[in-house]
């Protein structure tokens, strides 16, 4: 161990939270102490501020005294090459969005925390219907890839809690026999209905593997349960379900 021993948490402080799911796949995927410094460091600049349009421009974290001296000890090189090099290493994962802009005479750029919302917010930025006011974006090297798909154990610790290892067992047996688009879908019906729980996202693909589904899920328009409903009821999916 080196340096100074920390003198303890103080009787007073002040509390920043963090979502439940940077503890799960994140915090496991995570290898390089530079970008965890600078993944936690972003998450609380980007809390502090207010409104929608939440952001931290990279010329911002190059003057970060704070967190310069918090790299000096992640990598071999300068503190400075371990920034740019651990938030490549963040849009690389998609913790981060970077957006590409021109700040007067000098290239920028901006980093966002990944959200649904926030990736939508680029993409209005990319378009000119959302305005920056004197950065302007710069227009994309190449046509951007799809989002990936959340997983099954993403979608869990995202929305509703920690993994233990029984919803794990559940949650895997879900993914070898349901499709991935009805998993997320089903994730997506229980939040805007508020009931994040296990149970009743089991309860949405039962009904869609006995009742059929409309194009967004509801049971609608499909009022005879899909000709391959059994392969979903059957063996160990079925006890699942019927739990």
């Amino acid at each position: 161990m080196s340096g100074e021993r920390f003198p303890g948490f103080p009787d007073r402080m002040t509390y920043l939270p963090l979502p439940a799911s940077f503890f799960g796949a994140l915090l496991r995927e995570i290898d390089d102490l530079a970008e965890l410094k600078l993944t936690l460091h972003c998450w609380r600049l980007l809390h502090q501020q207010r409104g929608s349009l939440r952001f931290v421009r990279r010329s911002q974290l190059q003057a970060d005294r704070g967190l310069l001296l918090a790299l000096r000890s992640s990598g071999p090189g300068p503190p400075e090459q371990s920034l740019l090099q651990a938030l490549a290493a963040a849009c690389d994962r998609a913790t981060l969005l970077c957006l590409p802009v021109q700040a007067e005479d000098r290239e920028e750029a901006c980093y966002f925390l990944n959200t649904a919302a926030n990736q939508q917010l680029v993409q209005r930025i990319r378009a000119g219907e959302i305005s920056l006011g004197p950065l302007k974006p710069l227009p994309a090297a190449s046509v951007p890839a799809p989002w990936p798909r959340p997983g099954i154990f993403e979608l869990y610790e995202q929305n509703i809690g920690l993994l233990t290892p029984l919803i794990v067992e559940e949650l895997r047996e879900a993914e070898l026999h349901f499709p991935d688009d009805w998993i997320e879908d089903a994730f997506r019906e229980a939040v805007a209905y508020n009931r994040r729980s296990w149970r009743y996202i089991r309860r949405i693909l039962e009904n869609w593997a006995t009742r059929g589904r409309g194009e967004r899920g509801e049971n609608r328009g499909y009022p005879q349960p899909p000709r391959d409903a059994a392969k979903y009821l059957e063996g160990r999916s079925g006890r699942l379900l019927n739990r």
